[in-house]
């Protein structure tokens, strides 16, 4: 029975450079920028309805939350560049382990040396 699952799993050849996973990691950074522009925009929008008296307690809530959530959004976006470099590196360590498995598989048939 357990030879039935994985032996599908080994035929399996979509995500061997890691690609599948820079792809879901590029899709969720579009996914969070995308929500984070649209919960800044809303705060903005809450901010310049004109609801709160100018000065008010709350009014003065709403503009920190703004600052708060915008600096959250930049500091982790700032971050970027970091994951993405980590991730670059994870492929060229796959891609160098598979052609190193397939020279090795296809190599093994030589004799002698030099």
């Amino acid at each position: 029975m357990k030879q039935q699952f994985i032996k599908p799993l080994k035929m399996d050849k979509r995500g061997q450079l890691g690609l599948d996973t820079v792809k879901s990691v590029m899709i969720s950074f579009l996914v969070l920028a995308v929500i984070s522009i649209a919960v800044v925009l809303a705060l903005v929008s809450l901010r310049d309805s004109n609801i709160f008296t100018a000065g008010s307690p709350e009014a003065v809530d709403v503009n920190d939350t703004i600052t708060n959530v915008t600096r959250g959004i930049t500091g982790f976006f700032d971050d970027t560049g970091t994951i993405f470099a980590i991730l670059i590196v994870v492929v060229i360590i796959l891609a160098i382990s598979i052609i190193i498995g397939v020279v090795s598989r296809f190599g093994g048939g030589g004799r002698g040396g030099l």
